[in-house]
């Protein structure tokens, strides 16, 4: 199998030849270390080069317009706004939290507009990282899903918070205007020929629990993620959903959302990965659960692997599992761990299982 198919396979519930090994590549300085350079954008000629350096599978390429990670460079410190009207500082790569968001009233969305989804830079990462897949990698199209986008970027979580009980209808007016609009987008994003998967980014939790009630994700953002996820799929594609923290209360209902990929099943937030094996047999995919705040930033590599083999001896029975770490490889993550994990998975992640 090529990585491509192995990555499908084991999304799709599956057995590939090997299990898979994904990660996000947040770190210019594994970029130095693996290249020999940096990009000052999130690039996808890079990404893919890298990926394959690696060892990696797949290739996460987000559509443009993600908020929060630049369409052009800035300066340490600089300020400046996207497409959306949100108002940022740089200060990290390639993602960085917002400063000011554009929806504080009705008013402000009366008179707001969101950007013209088919403008000649909305599929720039993804071209890119389309036309540099030599090595036949998965090509996985990022979008931010409505809750990240309600919460961080057309609104901030203050002014959600309030209008879920002061202006409900303003909060569902906007949700689905951005589902439509995201919709819009994967439709140019799957016209490339090239995207093998959709991955929404939309986290609905922290460490200990949700951000919200679960009443309130089911009345205000369970549907709409449904509706995206179901007209992405409607593309002849699978749907990954990366949401960190602590989702128990709501797992169930993103199971039947019709998502084949749960990303990153995070240690840190008590989100158990044989748990979630079990509970959801052939219904999902899980991604992840090696521990990036600590066994990958401050463990050996002997640490990293034995985390590795541990998540290996979980996920790999009866095949429907990726390996990465429960977040993304970041500028506290040594080399030498991050090789320690992808080798352990290209050594012993094959299939059939011995023993």
């Amino acid at each position: 199998m090529n990585s491509r198919e192995r990555f499908i396979t084991a999304l799709t519930g599956g057995i590939p030849d090997r299990v898979p090994v994904w990660e996000y590549l947040f770190s210019q300085k594994l970029q130095q270390e693996v290249m020999g350079f940096n990009t000052p954008l999130y690039e996808g000629k890079t990404t893919a080069k890298m990926a394959a350096k690696l060892g990696l599978d797949v290739i996460w390429a987000p559509i443009n317009g993600f908020c929060g990670i630049e369409d052009e460079s800035h300066t340490p410190n600089e300020r400046y706004t996207d497409e959306w009207g949100v108002k940022y500082r740089k200060n990290g790569w390639p993602i960085m939290a917002q400063l000011d968001t554009p929806i504080k009233s009705r008013e402000d969305w009366k008179n707001y507009k969101l950007p013209v989804v088919n403008t000649p830079g909305r599929l720039t990462i993804l071209k890119d990282a389309i036309a540099a897949n030599d090595a036949q990698l998965a090509i996985v199209a990022g979008i931010l899903g409505p809750f990240s986008m309600m919460t961080w970027y057309l609104m901030d979580f203050e002014t959600l918070s309030v209008s879920l009980f002061l202006d409900p209808d303003l909060v569902h007016e906007v949700t689905d205007s951005w589902v439509d609009w995201a919709l819009e987008a994967g439709q140019l994003a799957f016209a490339t020929g090239g995207v093998d998967v959709f991955h929404i980014s939309d986290d609905w939790g922290g460490t200990n629990g949700l951000l919200i009630s679960p009443e309130h994700f089911r009345e205000f953002f369970l549907q709409p993620f449904k509706k995206l996820v179901t007209g992405l799929k409607s593309l002849g594609v699978p749907v990954i959903m990366h949401n960190d923290g602590n989702i128990w209360d709501m797992l169930d209902d993103l199971v039947n959302t019709g998502i084949d990929g749960y990303h990153p099943v995070e240690k840190g937030a008590s989100m158990d990965l044989q748990m979630v094996k079990q509970k959801y047999p052939g219904k999902i995919c899980p991604i992840g659960n090696v521990n990036n705040k600590t066994t990958m930033v401050t463990g050996t590599p002997e640490d990293v692997i034995n985390e590795t083999l541990e998540c290996l001896k979980i996920g790999m029975p009866g095949g429907g599992y990726i390996l990465s770490t429960d977040h993304s490889l970041h500028d506290d993550i040594p080399l030498e761990n991050v090789k320690a994990l992808i080798d352990t998975v290209h050594k012993y992640g094959n299939y059939p299982i011995n023993g």
